[in-house]
C-alpha cells in the first residue's frame, strides 16, 4: 500500500506528573524544545486541571516521531 494512502497520524496524550513538569519543560522551555527537535514530533503541553499540578503532553507526528517524543519525555520524568 503506498504511503500516501495512510491515514493522518493521530495525536497521543501523555500525562506529565506535577513534580516532573519543570524538568520536562526545562529552563525557558529548553528541554521541551530539544524533545521537539530530536523527535521531530509536535509537542504541546496543556494544563490538566488536576489538583496535583499534572500536565498533559499532546504529541503528534509519525509513529516513530511520537514514540521518540514519548521516550524522551519519559526519560525526563524518570530523572526527577
Amino acid at each position: 500500500m503506498p504511503l500516501s494512502r495512510l491515514p493522518p497520524p493521530s495525536a497521543v496524550e501523555m500525562v506529565i506528573p506535577g513534580h516532573a513538569v519543570g524538568k520536562v519543560m526545562g529552563k525557558g522551555g529548553s528541554n521541551i524544545d530539544n524533545i521537539r527537535k530530536i523527535s521531530g514530533a509536535a509537542v504541546d503541553i496543556i494544563d490538566s486541571k488536576s489538583s496535583r499540578g499534572d500536565q498533559i503532553a499532546i504529541i503528534s507526528g509519525t509513529q516513530e516521531q511520537k514514540r521518540a517524543a514519548e521516550n524522551l519525555i519519559q526519560a525526563f520524568i524518570m530523572a526527577t
